[in-house]
């Protein structure tokens, strides 16, 4: 049993300083809430349970972790070892380890998460803890080591002399715990403070006097440790992961010319040699092909991309371009559209599920909504595809190489021909056939004159 292992995440703080009516840990960091960086770093251990320890609106809390974990609700807010405590009947017998998280530690990478797992695997002790070394450690509980190197002592802030407040290596709140120790170490906690709480760090203070080992693993990068208390450290969290995201595409080969300016999910797939602007939102599944360029001001969200694609300052959700199409500035591709190979979509024009073929162009000011167009076909400046009767929308089929002269209107439903023309202006009514030419309002067969 020695691989058995049991998580627990610490979520039932109430937020105070986040001034909110939400609670704390669903406050959204880079697209996700914070918690679900919690439950990630715990499920990538793969433990046989997770607890959630829950507290302040414990309904919207359990509601959201759904069938991920366990929900124990803390109904006396008594320090995070009484936290810990309320999952002690859920551990009767256990074999094997304990790892704790808190709800709030979003900025803690998954590796890091593993690296303690094996590193306490390797030391053989009976708890190890995660610590960091910041510039700045007032508030922080430090970490006092014995010759060998394995902790002596945590001292907190308040408790801290003068010489242990200059230690700058702080406990990061992340433990790992063999589990029956920790039931022993929970079971003799007493609030001998002056809050009156009972404290999880206690727990390794029992261990340390019982003669046990306790190690901590150092981690490079000091942001992991931080948590988030106050809408200024969730707006620092959000910066540090949305910068984290975006070094990781460099790696791979993307170009971001102001990366502090962009924003972008944990979902979002970029090619190599795609250059992005400033002030872009790449959110959701979005899917970005090689040789992209997506300039200033551009928006995507689950937007898919080909190769060679450029979107010039333009919105583009839950649609699709194909290679070496284009659309901008300011367009807005919505709906479910899809657009083939080398679709020019122009300034300020909109598309709402329209299925664009290759090599079509959709003129500036222009509204195609509902619509199945061919190859080759050419929608001047302007036209409106006028695809809602006040009651429902209708479709419209354009075929290959058709003709739409501008500031043209066509009333759904409607089908035109291959290789129909459409004069500037006109509003059409009725369907019209391969190769005719269309003129006036309503639309007419244009006869030539004898």
């Amino acid at each position: 049993m020695a691989n058995f292992l049991t998580a627990i995440i610490l979520a039932a703080g109430e937020g105070t300083r986040m001034n909110s009516k939400f609670p704390k840990v669903l406050h959204f960091v880079a697209g996700e809430p914070m918690i679900d960086y919690a439950l990630q770093n715990a499920e990538v251990l793969k433990p046989q349970k997770i607890y959630v320890v829950v507290g302040a609106r414990s309904e919207e809390v359990i509601r959201h972790i759904g069938k991920r974990a366990v929900p124990v609700v803390q109904k006396e807010r008594l320090g995070t070892g009484h936290a810990v405590q309320q999952v002690v009947p859920y551990l009767k017998n256990l074999k094997g380890d304990v790892v704790i998280l808190y709800g709030d530690a979003c900025l803690t990478r998954s590796q890091t998460v593993q690296a303690l797992r094996q590193f306490h695997g390797v030391q053989d002790g009976e708890a190890a803890l995660l610590s960091a070394e910041v510039e700045n450690p007032f508030g922080y509980g430090r970490i006092v080591r014995a010759e060998g190197g394995t902790v002596e002592k945590i001292v907190e802030e308040k408790d801290a002399s003068e010489d242990e407040r200059a230690v700058h290596e702080v406990n990061a709140g992340l433990y790992i715990f063999k589990a029956s120790l920790l039931v022993e170490a929970l079971k003799k906690l007493k609030a001998n403070n002056a809050k009156k709480e009972y404290y999880l760090t206690d727990t390794i203070h029992y261990i340390i006097n019982k003669g046990g080992k306790v190690h901590a693993l150092l981690v490079s990068d000091a942001s992991e440790v931080l948590g988030v208390n106050d809408r200024e450290q969730l707006a620092q969290a959000h910066r540090v992961l949305n910068l984290r995201r975006i070094s990781e595409h460099q790696r791979e080969g993307v170009t971001f010319l102001n990366p502090e300016t962009v924003e972008i999910g944990a979902e979002v797939a970029i090619g190599q040699d795609t250059i992005v602007e400033s002030n872009v939102h790449l959110l959701g599944e979005t899917v970005i092909g090689e040789s992209c360029r997506i300039e200033s001001g551009s928006r995507l969200q689950s937007a898919r991309l080909g190769k060679g694609v450029i979107i010039r300052s333009s919105r583009v959700s839950e649609s699709q371009l194909g290679d070496d199409s284009d659309a901008g500035p300011n367009a807005h591709i919505r709906g479910g559209s899809v657009l083939d190979k080398k679709v020019h979509v122009g300034t300020n024009a909109e598309l709402k599920n329209a299925h664009i073929a290759t090599g079509s162009k959709v003129g500036h000011f222009s509204y195609v909504g509902d619509a199945q167009l061919g190859k080759d076909v050419n929608v001047g400046a302007g036209c409106v595809f006028a695809n809602y009767d006040g009651k429902n929308k209708h479709q419209s089929t354009i075929g290959d190489k058709v003709f739409l002269g501008s500031n043209s209107t066509l009333v759904a439903p409607v089908i035109i021909g291959k290789g129909a023309v459409v004069g500037a202006g006109s509003v059409v009514t009725k369907n019209v056939a391969p190769g005719v030419t269309v003129i006036g309002v309503p639309a007419q067969v244009f006869r030539k004159k004898k």
